[in-house]
């Protein structure tokens, strides 16, 4: 289920983007982490859904991430209780950062 508030959020405009930037996890792109069921890379991240707000009025995210090659399904959480802290994948237990996004193809 697809979850978006969009009223009276702190900070967010209606694009979920925070001030200026944003977080840079959004769909389509892809992650260069190993998939957790057959090893191979990228990830795609398939989903963003909105959760929650956390105490220091950032948005809490809830990434769904797919395999290119077995259609393999994981997920984590971009700011999970804090700003700038992200979960584990579920299956893959990698913690992923912004740094494993690969560049937007043009």
């Amino acid at each position: 289920m697809f979850y978006n508030n969009y009223d009276d959020v702190h900070g967010e405009d209606r694009w979920g983007l925070v001030g200026q930037v944003g977080d840079p996890f959004r769909e389509e792109r892809q992650l260069d982490l190993a998939c957790a069921k057959c090893q191979q890379k990228p990830l795609v991240i398939a989903e963003r859904n909105w959760m929650a707000t956390n105490a220091d009025h950032s948005q809490r995210y809830q990434i769904v991430v797919a395999c290119l090659h077995c259609g393999a399904v994981d997920e984590f959480v971009v700011n999970a209780g804090r700003e700038g802290v992200n979960s584990a994948l579920k299956a893959g237990q990698q913690v992923p950062q912004p740094t494993d996004l690969r560049p937007q193809a043009n």
